[in-house]
């Protein structure tokens, strides 16, 4: 009896890792799509910053259209300080984000925003489709 029961146990592991690893190279992708993301954010490439992003997103044009103006007038820095992988469905992944957002501008408040952010794979890639703020918080 106890062999079976250590054997089931040793099963489950097995297959809860297996299972796990999938999620766990889903999840180094999209941290990197996010990091690269920042990357090109901070280099104030905009169509750069936009290939991250699922063209067919809600915020995809709103968003193209005023990086350039947010690039002409501050000279911000972002950097991604956490990422935590939820899940996935069949059609989007799930991650909680948070970012550290600097610039030396007196006009700006550097801020670190937390967010869940949704990605979509598109074109052979994933890609960000859209972010939801949990919790903004003004840095010193």
């Amino acid at each position: 009896m106890k062999t079976r029961i250590f054997a089931l146990a040793a099963a489950l592991l097995v297959a809860t890792a297996a299972a796990a690893e999938p999620d766990a190279a889903l999840a180094a992708a999209l941290e990197k799509v996010s990091k690269d993301q920042i990357a090109a954010f901070n280099k104030e490439d905009v169509n750069a910053t936009m290939a991250f992003a699922y063209t067919k997103s809600p915020a995809f044009d709103t968003a193209k259209a005023e990086l350039p103006t947010l690039f002409a007038h501050t000279d911000a820095k972002a950097e991604q300080v956490d990422f935590k992988y939820i899940g996935h469905d069949d059609e989007f992944a799930v991650a909680r984000v948070k970012v550290k957002v600097t610039a030396d501008d007196p006009d700006f408040q550097d801020n670190i925003v937390e967010t869940l952010m949704l990605f979509h794979y598109q074109d052979g890639a994933w890609k960000v489709f859209d972010s939801y703020v949990l919790a903004a918080d003004l840095t010193q």
